[in-house]
């Protein structure tokens, strides 16, 4: 067992002096014990942020590259887009107007039409029931007449006409 004696020593241990130890002459040591290295990682991180900066700013994630007038919300395929020899094509426009497809200068007979009034869709899809039975593969236009619904035609139609591509 321990008396008291034994804490009080330690105690006074404690409030003792300082004892005239020598005092170290070697200089502090070095926070880094390679500076040089530390500055070669910190360029090549701040060079890696900066090229994932400028290559996020330089992406296109844009889905269509083809600006609509507002008169039409949407088409398909999209401009440029390789679609197969039987795909739908479709115009959907403001819901107040109605139109017709042309494809390659031949405009689509209306009994092959598909349409949902209420929306303003209108789509065409090749098949054995239809003029045209399947796209060529190559280049195609699309021109997508339209106007006011309940009106009748007018003589030139406002219209709108975008490329695709048909493959196999």
């Amino acid at each position: 067992m321990r008396g008291l004696g034994s804490h009080l020593g330690t105690v006074e241990a404690m409030n003792a002096p300082a004892s005239n130890k020598p005092v170290s002459t070697q200089p502090p040591s070095r926070r880094f014990a390679h500076p040089g290295r530390i500055a070669v990682v910190a360029v090549i991180v701040i060079a890696v942020v900066n090229l994932a900066v400028w290559g996020l700013s330089q992406s296109d994630t844009s889905t269509n590259g083809t600006t609509l007038p507002a008169t039409i919300e949407s088409i398909t395929p999209q401009s440029g887009q390789l679609i197969r020899l039987q795909d739908t094509l479709s115009a959907d426009l403001r819901d107040d107007l109605t139109g017709v497809l042309v494809i390659d200068g031949a405009e689509v007979p209306e009994d092959q039409l598909e349409r949902v009034v209420p929306l303003a869709q209108v789509s065409f899809r090749p098949g054995p029931k239809s003029d045209l039975t399947k796209f060529e593969p190559g280049d195609h236009t699309v021109v997508i007449k339209y106007w006011q619904q309940g009106k009748p035609r007018p003589t030139n139609p406002n219209s709108f006409s975008w490329r695709f591509r048909a493959g196999a």
